[in-house]
């Protein structure tokens, strides 16, 4: 978002989509654990859609540098109720990739052009051109990538919390948990691939979301 600095509507319209797409992610994580029965979530007023309550500070970070970001990690069901965890972890990034993908379809509709690929660098830089469109297309962005970014199997993104809940309890495995959770390496690593260029003009993970992201995006707004 940092590169937008130049282009405050771009910036602010960067902005108010991370902070949308966190706080749906965690609103409807939490509503699938309180239906599940963990009261956890609503305890910590995580059912609230204040997104206070779903902006995760590194994640913001992330956000503000790289252009993707994450929600904060939620306290879901424990790994003796698998099928309600991996429903609870799981929830949030589909509730991103779907509204995502839908305000894309919106965009197109409403006569934006194709996008092509480096789908990333509109989150870093911002676009041009009609208001209503630069929404549209910031918001339906911000979303499938936060939901595809929520999928990585690092911690403390949901792919690596769901990793380390259905891998076996061995030695070796409550090792890196404890390493990467724990001690909170998971968040130093992640921050490194979303930020640190490794070989290239773009830093690895960003690079590896567009390469995900990018078909998604070309197949829904003809890009």
């Amino acid at each position: 978002m940092l590169y937008a600095l130049g282009d405050p509507i771009s910036l602010l319209l960067l902005l108010v989509s991370f902070v949308v797409a966190v706080t749906l992610h965690g609103f409807v994580q939490a509503l699938v654990a309180g239906r599940s029965g963990d009261r956890r979530p609503a305890a910590e007023g995580r059912t609230s859609p204040d997104p206070r309550r779903h902006v995760d500070p590194f994640g913001a970070v992330g956000a503000a540098i790289s252009g993707v970001g994450w929600a904060k990690p939620i306290e879901g069901p424990n790994r003796q109720r698998r099928k309600a965890l991996v429903a609870t972890l799981l929830s949030g990034p589909i509730a991103n990739l779907l509204l995502g993908l839908l305000t894309l379809v919106l965009f197109r509709v409403a006569g934006g052009p194709p996008i092509a690929g480096g789908s990333t660098v509109l989150l870093q830089q911002g676009v041009t051109g009609e208001f209503a469109l630069r929404a549209l297309l910031l918001f339906g962005l911000s979303n499938l990538f936060v939901g595809l970014l929520s999928l990585v199997p690092l911690p403390p993104l949901d792919g690596g919390r769901l990793l380390f809940a259905l891998a076996p309890q061995t030695p070796g495995w409550q090792k890196a948990e404890y390493q990467l959770v724990d001690r909170n390496i998971g968040v130093a690593v992640l921050l490194a691939l979303l930020l640190i260029p490794l070989g290239g003009p773009q830093a690895l993970l960003p690079t590896l979301l567009t390469t995900i992201g990018s078909p998604l995006v070309r197949l829904v707004t003809g890009g």
